[in-house]
């Protein structure tokens, strides 16, 4: 079975002292962005969630202008729909995001 042909199912989110968490599944790359065509390799629709602009003001306040790197307290919002399970919360340059993912439906 080829690497694109496995499934990716839902983990629980276990964050650390940070509010970071990603899927095993995720590739080992040095970049922090994969291709959209990764995951319709892998049956997956994907949608990234932004921190600023989702995380309560006071949140993104204490993270970009306090320089308090911890987003635990964010709940990142779900996209539209059904079936939607994170996939990664990280850190990037521009602050962290949410990587949403689900099983494409035919």
């Amino acid at each position: 079975m080829s690497e694109e042909n496995v499934l990716i199912q839902p983990l629980p989110v276990e964050r650390d002292s940070t509010g970071c968490w990603t899927h095993p599944a995720w590739p080992s790359t040095d970049d922090e962005l994969i291709p959209y065509s990764w995951f319709a390799d892998r049956g997956l629709e994907v949608r990234e969630r932004n921190f600023e602009g989702d995380a309560p003001d006071e949140l993104q306040a204490a993270w970009f202008a306090s320089g308090i790197a911890d987003c635990s307290a964010w709940s990142p919002t779900q996209p539209a729909g059904d079936g939607w399970f994170i996939f990664s919360i990280h850190d990037t340059e521009d602050g962290p995001i949410c990587v949403w993912v689900r099983p494409v439906t035919p």
